[in-house]
């Protein structure tokens, strides 16, 4: 077998990937009130801007394994780099028909992304898949923090959203060359690491089989909730409060930022001997955050930095549930179910708070709404932080 040595480029590549794979979602909401203002969208519409690509993400993970079976993961995840750089290019010319469809597009190729990229840590790194989800999740989130917390800035500079938006495309341009050099290694060398035989597209009917995937997909889209509800709206929600624009743009990045340093701890509480007692300690804490949003400027503003530690302990905790298989062949079925199931159910989250926000005219029914949320999430969290006799899964 070879070794990871042959492989000089992957885990560079892998990391320049997930650096950019949520650039085109964090960068949008800073510069929403503009298009929407340019565009003439209403909050409704505002809203599917968050709600098309969970869509995407949520039906063609379910392709995936097939893309995945024909062409294997690193070439799998080279084209889903390639169209998100294409979905980003469209999405930024300054037309209404254009910004929806590079929307789908760029969606459908974070889509691929998603499923991939925990098969590609199970494959290539079996022995240090906790290490190398954080080390994912960690990436993926100090990018998407940087791309919110640097767009209201480039707006403010006399940008406009249109060029603010395609500057997203030079990273991941960049992080594309890096994975085809990746990808390149890897047809050369094949076994770098683990040997790399994709299971066919009926591995799906397998695991669907396993109550432990059912509540893993319950997880991946109430964490999903969670996480997308507060990306599209929390700078208007701080903004209601008396927040400046440039404050609010600034504390979206706080908000992906905190979430750094949980998806570097999500793994280990995952995987903790006392999991159940640590995961309910971290799901009550999260759910006071929400609650402080209700109050005045200090205490959302307190909420944000506990919501931005939960969001990427969150997102770091589903993934972990994901990749530990028995069977590496079994993830990316497993992660295309559970991401699938759960984006489609988290689809519906940022549109409708944006719906009940016009209804009402009050941020307040949508912050309750993202409390239950939560403590639903609370609850798929810790029936998975149970040991379940179930063959070919990890006990959570």
């Amino acid at each position: 077998m070879s070794d990871l040595a042959d492989l000089r480029w992957l885990l560079p590549g892998f990391v320049a990937v997930a650096l950019v794979c949520r650039l085109p979602i964090t960068s949008l909401p800073p510069a929403l009130a503009t298009i929407s203002r340019e565009l003439r969208l209403t909050p409704t519409l505002a809203g599917l801007t968050t709600t098309l690509p969970l869509i995407c993400f949520g039906l063609f993970a379910f392709v995936t394994p097939f893309l995945v079976a024909r062409w294997g993961t690193e070439r799998t995840l080279l084209g889903a780099t390639a169209l998100t750089v294409a979905g980003v290019v469209v999405r930024s010319l300054p037309t209404t028909p254009t910004f929806y469809l590079g929307t789908i597009t760029l969606g459908l190729g974070i889509a691929v992304m998603n499923v991939v990229l925990p098969a590609v840590i199970r494959s290539r790194f079996p022995d240090q898949v906790p290490q190398q989800m954080s080390l994912y999740t960690v990436c993926m989130i100090s990018g998407a923090s940087a791309a919110a917390a640097a767009t209201a800035p480039l707006l403010q500079h006399g940008l406009s959203w249109s060029w603010t938006l395609a500057i997203w495309a030079l990273p991941l341009t960049a992080a594309l060359l890096m994975w085809g050099l990746a990808a390149r290694e890897v047809a050369v060398h094949p076994t770098g690491g683990h040997v790399d035989v994709p299971r066919p597209p009926t591995g799906m009917a397998h695991v669907v089989r396993r109550p432990r995937t059912w509540w893993t997909a319950a997880f991946m889209g109430l964490q999903s909730l969670c996480f997308y509800m507060p990306l599209t709206w929390l700078p208007a929600i701080l903004r209601s409060h008396g927040v400046s624009p440039a404050t609010a743009g600034v504390m979206l990045g706080v908000y992906m930022g905190l979430g750094i340093p949980g998806s570097f701890l999500g793994p280990r509480m995952a995987t903790h001997p006392h999991a159940s007692r640590v995961l309910a300690g971290f799901f009550a804490a999260y759910a006071l955050g929400v609650v402080a949003l209700l109050g005045g400027v200090a205490t959302s503003l307190l909420g944000v930095v506990v919501m931005g530690f939960g969001q990427g302990a969150g997102i770091a905790i589903a993934l972990t549930f994901i990749a530990q298989q028995r069977d590496p062949h079994d993830v990316p079925a497993v992660s295309a179910f559970a991401q699938g199931t759960g984006f489609l159910l988290s689809a519906v989250g940022p549109v409708t708070a944006g719906a009940l926000y016009q209804a009402t005219g009050s941020w307040t029914v949508p912050v309750l709404l993202i409390l239950a949320v939560a403590l639903a999430q609370a609850v798929s969290g810790l029936v998975l932080s149970r040991p379940a006799p179930v063959r070919g899964a990890y006990p959570g």
